[in-house]
């Protein structure tokens, strides 16, 4: 065993993961660009063809995304008919965005493509659902955890 291999880096969970994530996804990166559609933009076509119409908050959370990034890409997705948005019945102030008939298709096509591509990329790596299924309870003890020390610190401030 090299240094290399006992590293912070290559023990570190959260970077071990995204290395995973760059690995994974480099490929359909080249889709996204052959389709015209930004990183940004492919996580919020994603979220609302699977979650359907949401607003700016929900979207932002949905598609992991920082709010301003989301707001700009649904603009960039609006003045392309991908998406539409439409003001909140009770809150004026308040925007939904949900996908077209267009945005639909295309953004069908391009989990298609992601579907594959993940598939060629995994296909001699076994069964992967353990370690999916332990990585979402992860993240459920993680956030659960989170939310825990936000409501200490508040009640302590």
């Amino acid at each position: 065993m090299t240094a290399a291999d006992e590293s912070f880096l290559n023990e570190y969970l959260p970077y071990v993961l995204r290395r995973a994530d760059q690995a994974l996804s480099t490929a359909f990166y080249g889709v996204l660009t052959r389709y015209g559609v930004a990183r940004s933009e492919w996580r919020v076509l994603a979220v609302l063809e699977e979650l359907g119409e949401l607003s700016i908050l929900d979207l932002t959370s949905a598609s992991l995304t920082p709010q301003p990034t989301v707001t700009h890409a649904v603009r960039r997705l609006e003045e392309r008919g991908l998406v539409s948005r439409v003001l909140g019945t009770d809150d004026k102030r308040q925007r939904f965005v949900s996908i077209t008939p267009t945005g639909s298709r295309i953004t069908r096509t391009l989990i298609d493509e992601a579907k594959q591509l993940e598939a060629e990329a995994l296909a001699t790596t076994g069964d992967l659902s353990q370690l999916v299924a332990h990585l979402n309870e992860l993240i459920k003890t993680v956030e659960a955890h989170a939310k825990l020390r936000a409501e200490d610190h508040a009640h302590a401030g």
